[in-house]
């Protein structure tokens, strides 16, 4: 396998924080649903993605350091664990 070819089989990084997004947004359903049964509105299960698409949405702005996949991960889990809190409170 040449170089040329293992360079574009590499996962691009909005696709590893649309899957951190899409991941946090089944894992809070299913939390919210089962764990907490509660029954929260389906705009509230769906905040996990507010992250994601500002990601996409910043792509060309310069954040500096602050525009890395690990940052955007973190505050995606943030805000589904912001999310399991204020419903568990």
């Amino acid at each position: 396998m040449s170089d040329d070819s293992a360079a574009t089989l590499a996962v691009p990084d909005d696709l590893k924080v649309a899957a951190v997004a899409a991941a946090c947004t089944v894992g809070l359903t299913l939390v919210l649903r089962f764990v907490l049964a509660r029954d929260a509105p389906y705009v509230v299960r769906l905040l996990p993605l507010v992250p994601y698409f500002a990601a996409v949405f910043t792509r060309r702005l310069d954040l500096g350091a602050f525009d890395t996949v690990r940052n955007w991960s973190a505050l995606t889990l943030a805000v589904t664990l912001g999310t399991i809190l204020y419903y568990a409170v």
